[in-house]
This record gives C-alpha cells, structure tokens and sequence, in this order.
C-alpha cells in the first residue's frame, strides 16, 4: 500500500466519521471508520509504516474532534505498537480477532480521552457501544479492504 493510497483512505474515512449523521437512537454516537483502518492497517503492514498511518489517522481524528490535539494520535500509535507486536500470534482472518482489534482500537482512545476529560457512568456506556459498533465496522472494513487488495494488488 503505498503512502498515497493511505493517506486518501484516511481522508475518506476521516470525512465519513465527521459527515454521516449520528445515531440519535443511542445519544448521539457517530460511527467511528478510523478505528478500523488502524487495526487492518497494524495487522496487514510493516511494524513502521503502520505505526505512521496510525498516527497520522489519529491527528485527523484530532482535526475534527473537539478533544485535545494529539490524545487520539496517542491512543492509536499505542494501539498499532501493540497490534504490530502481537501480530505473529494473531490470525487477522479471523472475524472475532479484526473484532476484537477495533474494539481495542476504539477503547484506546476513549480511555485516553475519559483520563483528560473526566468519567461518568453515562460516558462509560458511551464507550462500550461506540467500542462495539467500531468492532462490527472493523470486520466489515477488513472484508471490504481484503478484496480491494486482491483486486487492485499491492499498489
């Protein structure tokens, strides 16, 4: 994947993250998609470049949130550090193993963020649903990016 093609998916998911409406239903939660391209990125590529997407990911989730600038960027270089190191012993084939990466991918940053903006009961709740709907859109992204590979190769 080359440089190019990352930082135009991270521009796309990015835009749909910050456009597509919220989920009233549950509060007002967004669909997170960039949860989901660090954990296929951490487990696809090299240690380094996945670690570069990943925060270069995270200081675009920065540039639209309302949080402070640099606490995502933190929490997915974590995640792909941790990703890229235990990549031998998981197998991203399997659908609860992408699950589980978004869903650690998505906790990160929401435990990093509670750790500077304080904690509550409803924020909690918050997390767990925000954290099991960016596991489902991780399987969802790695199928869709899985065949985008097979079909276009390594670019």
């Amino acid at each position: 994947m080359s440089a190019l093609i990352a930082i135009v998916g991270i521009l796309i998911a990015a835009a749909l993250q910050a456009r597509l409406p919220t989920l009233w239903l549950f509060g007002g939660l967004r669909i997170e998609f960039l949860p989901a391209l660090v954990a296929y990125v951490a487990l696809t590529m090299p240690r380094r470049p996945a670690i570069a997407i990943a925060l270069a990911a995270g200081l675009m989730q920065d540039a639209f949130s309302a949080a402070p600038f640099g606490v995502s960027a933190l929490a997915y270089g974590i995640s792909a550090i941790l990703m890229t190191s235990l990549r031998e012993v998981l197998d991203r084939d399997l659908p609860w193993v992408q699950m589980g990466a978004g869903i650690l991918t998505s906790m990160a940053v929401a435990v990093i963020a509670f750790f500077v903006i304080g904690l509550s009961f409803g924020l909690v709740f918050k997390m767990v649903l925000v954290a099991s709907i960016s596991g489902i859109v991780t399987v969802l992204a790695f199928f869709a990016l899985d065949y985008a590979q097979m079909v276009w190769g390594n670019a």
